[in-house]
This record gives structure tokens, C-alpha cells and sequence, in this order.
């Protein structure tokens, strides 16, 4: 077990997701294996990053939901133009859903408890819908 060093709250030891470059590639594979894709938007400066990496990033049952429904991807607004011209205005950190063809469903920003990141996996993977999540 270890301890956040930014919120002094324990943590198990526990695997982290296996986070994947953006890419169309992505999508490819979620449409392939029926899954959506979750985009984590991130800074190496950005301190609530590395507070989800600590704690919501380590939750089993969050691993466990992202494992069986989705491909983790994984970007950095200072370093991907792309995500920079989407997402930077936005802010970091942020997770954003999208089905297999690139339709975004559902973005959040902020840091994201793991009993909050745990819920809006589960509703939107139970009703992507986009609809459903404005």
C-alpha cells in the first residue's frame, strides 16, 4: 500500500489502466471489439492529474469497468496538437467518451473521484447515447 502525496489519502498497489496513444487506430479497435473509447486529457504540470492517478486510476472496480469496456487512451494537451486544438480550452485534467466512430458522448472535467469516475463509466457504457448525457 502507498499514500497520495497530495491528498494523504492511502492507495493499494494496484495496476493502472494500459493507456493507449490517440490515434484512429482507437477507434478501429473499439469498433472492433464493441467498446468505447475513453480519452484522458492530461498535463505533465497538472496536479488533480496525478491526484486520479493516485486514487480513481487505481480502483479496481474502475480498472476492472475500463478493462471490459473500453480502450484507454491516454493524451497530453501540451503535447498532442490535436487534443490541444479540441481539449486545451477545456481544461485538464478532463475525460471524454466516444463510441467506435469518433462520436464524443460525454466529457467531464476536474478531478474525478473514483466513485464518481465508477458512475459515469457504468451510465454511459449502459446508454451511450449521447443524448442521454448532456
Amino acid at each position: 500500500d502507498g499514500q497520495c502525496g497530495l491528498c494523504h489519502m492511502a492507495f493499494p498497489q494496484t495496476q493502472t489502466p494500459a493507456w493507449q496513444a490517440w490515434s484512429p487506430q482507437v477507434f478501429e479497435q473499439a469498433r472492433r471489439e464493441k467498446k468505447l473509447v475513453m480519452l484522458d486529457v492530461v498535463a505533465e504540470w497538472c496536479q488533480a492529474c496525478k491526484k486520479m492517478d493516485l486514487t480513481s486510476y487505481r480502483d479496481p472496480r474502475v480498472l476492472e469497468l475500463i478493462r471490459h469496456r473500453y480502450i484507454p487512451v491516454r493524451a497530453d494537451v501540451d503535447r498532442v496538437a490535436e487534443i490541444k486544438q479540441r481539449y486545451g480550452a477545456y481544461g485538464v485534467p478532463a475525460v471524454v467518451i466516444f463510441d467506435g466512430e469518433g462520436t464524443e458522448i460525454i466529457r467531464r472535467r476536474g478531478y474525478l473521484p473514483s466513485e464518481w469516475l465508477h458512475w459515469m463509466l457504468v451510465a454511459v457504457s449502459d446508454n451511450p447515447d449521447p443524448g442521454a448525457h448532456r
